[in-house]
């Protein structure tokens, strides 16, 4: 394998990696001078990245903007639902963050593993593979 094609993932994975101690420093209540962007880092990363994992077959710069638009929309949809229901936390708030990431994130690890259902294959009927008459 080329580094080429191995520097994404290990780039994705230090992301998530430095997000995430973000996240526990502040579900821990420890105040650091990198918790604020590690913060924001992750509640930018971890929806960004999940659904860009929905999204391997198209454009990579298409994927790209629809992963950052796609994160911006779930924070603003997390933080407006709370407030809404007037339970708003900021702790709260990024466990649901991470929840709904993760998520995301099984969902696209799953169809990468079994491959994406088509229309056509899920509309027609499953071969008959029983013992037919006369046979």
């Amino acid at each position: 394998m080329r580094a080429g094609i191995l520097a994404p993932r290990y780039l994705r994975g230090g992301i998530l990696v430095a997000g995430g101690a973000g996240a526990l420093l502040a579900l821990a209540g420890i105040n650091s001078a990198a918790r604020g962007p590690l913060v924001l880092l992750f509640l930018l990363a971890a929806p960004g990245l999940a659904v860009a994992s929905l999204l391997r077959r198209i454009d990579p710069v298409a994927r790209a903007v629809v992963a950052v638009t796609a994160a911006i929309a779930v924070n603003a949809l997390v933080a407006e639902t709370m407030l809404v229901a007037g339970a708003w936390s900021p702790r709260t708030g990024l466990l649901a963050i991470a929840a709904i990431s993760a998520v995301l994130g099984a969902i696209g690890m799953a169809v990468d593993r079994h491959g994406p259902v088509s229309p056509v294959r899920a509309a027609a009927p499953a071969p008959d593979r029983g013992l037919r008459a006369g046979t």
